[in-house]
């Protein structure tokens, strides 16, 4: 292995590690209001949409009707996180059987 290489997965990893502590240490001396609590316990699911809705998007109708399949299950039956997965699924695999 190089210097360079060495010297860079170093780096990387210092910083990385930094990034981390300090967020720890910095969320253990702020006093978070009830609007900034709220925008951090909402963000896990902000998160997984933006990871999700460019590949429901980019399959189509069957996509876009699992997708919103997923969601009205999700309302429906909140707590469950399988039972939507496998709506949504069902829903892109009835749909792609059809067309």
């Amino acid at each position: 292995m190089s210097k360079a290489a060495l010297a860079t997965i170093t780096g990387m990893a210092v910083v990385t590690y930094a990034t981390r502590a300090s967020g720890l240490w910095l969320g253990d001396r702020l006093k978070l209001g009830p609007r900034l609590d709220a925008l951090l316990v909402g963000l896990p699911g902000v998160i997984l949409v933006s990871l999700v809705a460019p590949a429901m998007v980019a399959a189509g109708l069957p996509g876009l009707a699992g997708g919103v399949g997923a969601v009205l299950t999700a309302l429906w039956r909140r707590g469950n996180i399988v039972l939507p997965m496998v709506v949504g699924v069902g829903i892109v695999g009835v749909l792609r059987m059809l067309t």
